[in-house]
């Protein structure tokens, strides 16, 4: 995170510092005491079955430097009265001051954390990259994502996941991206949204939250995917199998199931031998060389770099 003063980030959140004296803070933010390291900052949450501030005392002990919660702990803590929109309100006053970092959202209803695994390893083949881990793709794991960038980082990939109509949307409104990619309307979540043009509706938001200017990457493999930023002041760019397709894979060949295929983009055309298994890996790699060569990255070392990628980073 940016260096800030523990004053300073409890005005951008609203909030109230307790503590003996004002202390700068630049660790990470985590909301599971057990993973708290020193000086990182814990979110004390309220879940279901637990609460966070149960666990504040925990957080302190294994480093934590301050913590962000709803109601008075011991130690020095940041007090506001919604923890998850004043962690989220931080998260955007942070992006909206990274002038130079460049964001990337992923949403689709299937394959978005291989995506951004890919797109992790192309990118940070070009600069300094932060990507969520795991599939931290809610609206917590979206703005601690946000808050792990500081000044030297170039490129935030947030992963964007969606249980209800709006959601996504939300998740918009914090990480503002630079690029937005949807990969496909499929029928996962069909139980939740009653219709596969209700779950593009909501995919949309993604595009329909970029602002002017800001680049689409959209998947050529659904009737809705395509049309996603048609009537928006979009840059746009589709991925796919089809000759029409801005960014499209040609002469494919799987051997012992795995992937190889031409590359072809409006600048050239290059080799990639995937390591990750199966055919149906083709598509996320579209889409990451999509949102990379959006963000000026050469085809050739898109190339070089998703044939080196595998699962783990």
């Amino acid at each position: 995170m940016i260096p800030m003063l523990a004053t300073e980030i409890a005005k951008v959140m609203g909030g109230k510092f307790i503590g003996e004296t004002n202390f700068e803070v630049s660790g990470d933010f985590q909301f599971d005491s057990r993973v708290i390291k020193e000086g990182q900052v814990f979110v004390a949450l309220n879940g279901e079955h637990l609460d966070g501030h149960d666990f504040a005392k925990d957080a302190f002990a294994k480093g934590a430097k301050l913590a962000v919660v709803s109601k008075s702990v011991d130690g020095p803590h940041i007090l506001v009265s919604n923890v998850l929109k004043s962690v989220s309100d931080l998260a955007t006053a942070i992006r909206v001051n990274l002038k130079n970092l460049k964001v990337i959202g992923i949403t689709g209803s299937q394959g978005k954390t291989t995506t951004k695994d890919m797109l992790h390893t192309v990118l940070t083949s070009a600069g300094e990259t932060i990507a969520p881990i795991g599939s931290y793709n809610n609206d917590i794991g979206v703005p601690i994502t946000l808050l792990r960038c500081n000044s030297q980082t170039r490129f935030c990939i947030l992963e964007m996941g969606a249980r209800h109509m709006g959601d996504i949307a939300k998740l918009a409104a914090i990480g503002v991206p630079d690029v937005g990619i949807v990969l496909k309307v499929g029928v996962a979540h069909l139980g939740e949204f009653g219709s596969r043009e209700k779950i593009a509706e909501t995919k949309g938001e993604l595009i329909r939250g970029l602002p002017e200017g800001a680049t689409a990457i959209l998947g050529d493999f659904d009737e809705f995917t395509p049309n996603m930023a048609d009537g928006l002041k979009l840059k746009k760019l589709l991925f796919g199998l089809s000759n029409r397709d801005d960014l499209r894979a040609a002469d494919i060949e799987i051997k012992g199931g795995f992937a190889s295929f031409d590359l072809v983009t409006p600048e050239s055309r290059e080799r990639v031998e995937l390591q990750v298994l199966g055919e149906h890996q083709i598509p996320n790699a579209l889409a990451a060389a999509g949102a990379a060569f959006a963000l000026g990255i050469s085809t050739a070392n898109i190339a070089t770099a998703l044939s080196s990628h595998k699962n783990a980073w």
